[in-house]
Parts: structure tokens; sequence; C-alpha cells
């Protein structure tokens, strides 16, 4: 909010976005609150990004069109790689643990 003093002797100013003339009054305070408003309405335009991020039948907030169900395509790849390697290990554990248990036995022919 942008004020121009008309009459600086009366008090009197006006608001340049309104046209508004008034007089100034001491005890109030005139402050600007746009540029919260836009940091505000940028950060709930966030917010909701990620809350549809936890939803996966919602698209990023800056990808290219058309990626509905990305984040659920994603979440398939992960239990697949997380599952091989975890299956992985416990393979090559439960293999440790056999040549272990059994030390007598040629294993190699």
């Amino acid at each position: 909010m942008e004020i121009v003093k008309v009459c600086p002797e009366l008090d009197i100013v006006m608001e340049v976005n309104s046209g508004l003339v008034a007089e100034m009054r001491k005890d109030i305070l005139v402050v600007d609150l746009i540029h919260v408003e836009e940091r505000v309405q940028k950060l709930e335009k966030l917010v909701t990004a990620l809350e549809n991020s936890l939803d996966p039948r919602y698209s990023p907030l800056v990808s290219y069109p058309n990626r509905d169900g990305v984040y659920a395509i994603s979440g398939y790849f992960k239990g697949i790689f997380f599952g091989f390697w975890i299956t992985l290990a416990i393979m090559t554990l439960a293999i440790f643990t056999i040549i272990k248990l059994f030390p007598g036995v040629n294993w190699y022919g």
C-alpha cells in the first residue's frame, strides 16, 4: 500500500491504489502486507504440493503434463529394488551359515 502526502501541514494523505483521501492519524501504524501475503500464497502452494506427494494419484508440482500416477510407479520400483537387495543379503547370509555349519562337506566338487 503506497501513501502520498497530499497536505503535510494538515496530515492529509491519499492511498495510491484506491484513490482514497483521508486524514492521517498519529496513533495508527500502517503496514504493507502485500509481500507477506505473496510469501504466504507461495507457501500454501508448496504445502499443497507436499500433501499431494503423499497421495500417489497426483503428479508432482513441477512436472511435465500427463504425469499422473508417477508416485505409484516409483513406489512399485522402490519395493522391487529393496526387496531384491534384502533377499540377496538374506540368501548370502544363509549360504555362509550353511557352509560354516557343515565344514567337512566338500562344496566344490
